[in-house]
Parts: structure tokens; C-alpha cells; sequence
């Protein structure tokens, strides 16, 4: 569209047709519409699933009565939307930005995808701990420091 010399960009919407999984930084997960075909008709609710071994998440439809399930929100571009922040948590999973995962069909109707090395498992608890060495070690420096300020002063 051109007005008064300016050319508008009007955008296009697309839909990604091939099964991917994106994982926010703040643990959210946005599913393409064909990822979601892959975890079977009328899904409205998931559970997650993960294997410390293999750095594999697995989501897999659930029922309303299901324990653990999380709502799966269908967004206006055709994909749809879960919350994935308390699972990521829980299992001491941080990512440091948006990624996006090829889907893959696990089987027994569960969908999902392989996290990076050193995010998953071990790595992510020995990295959690060390982190929380470091923010103690820091503390006590910092106390001491200002221990000391307080004494000369």
C-alpha cells in the first residue's frame, strides 16, 4: 500500500508448517500448530516429562482431571502456548535465550525435543551449585568489607 509516497509494509502471515517447539527464556514454550497435530486431536491440556539421561522434554496430552497438567493456549498465528517456567524449574533447567527445537514424536503419544549439551542433567546442578558458592563467597566478602569500613570510621 503506497500513501503520500511512503511504501507500507503490511506483513505476512505465515504458519510454520513443520513441527517445532520454542522455549522462551522465561520458560514459556510456544508449540507450531503442526507440533501440536503431532500430540493427537482436541489436546487442550499437557504434562511435561523430562529424562536427566538424554536432556529430553517430552510433553503429552492430558485430561482436565489429570495432576500436573498445564493449559494449552491456542494464539491467533496457529500456534498455541504452555507454561513451562515451574517445570524448567523444577528441574534446575535455565536457558539463556530463546530456542527453537525441531519437534520429534517420542512415541506413546508424546511430543518433544533434546536440550543442549550443559543444560540439561548434571551440568545444570553442578553449575546451580557453583553459582550459589560463588553468591555466598561474595556475601562474605562484602560483609567483611564493610565490617572493616565501619571499624576505621
Amino acid at each position: 500500500m503506497t500513501s503520500n509516497g511512503f511504501d507500507f509494509f503490511e506483513g505476512a502471515r505465515t504458519e510454520t508448517k513443520v513441527p517445532q517447539i520454542t522455549v522462551r527464556r522465561s520458560g514459556q514454550m510456544v508449540l507450531t500448530s503442526a507440533a501440536v497435530a503431532l500430540l493427537g486431536d482436541g489436546v487442550t491440556h499437557v504434562q511435561f516429562g523430562f529424562d536427566p539421561k538424554t536432556g529430553a522434554v517430552a510433553l503429552r496430552a492430558a485430561t482436565e482431571e489429570t495432576k500436573g497438567r498445564y493449559r494449552l493456549r491456542e494464539q491467533a498465528n496457529g500456534s498455541s502456548l504452555v507454561d513451562g517456567r515451574r517445570f524448567l524449574g523444577h528441574h534446575g533447567l535455565n536457558l539463556d535465550k530463546a530456542q527453537r527445537f525441531a519437534a520429534e514424536a517420542f512415541g506413546d503419544g508424546m511430543v518433544g525435543f533434546h536440550l543442549p549439551e550443559g543444560v540439561a542433567g548434571a551440568d545444570a546442578d553442578t553449575e546451580k551449585s557453583t553459582k550459589g558458592a560463588d553468591q555466598t563467597a561474595k556475601s562474605k566478602t562484602a560483609r567483611t568489607a564493610k565490617q572493616k569500613a565501619a571499624a576505621t570510621a
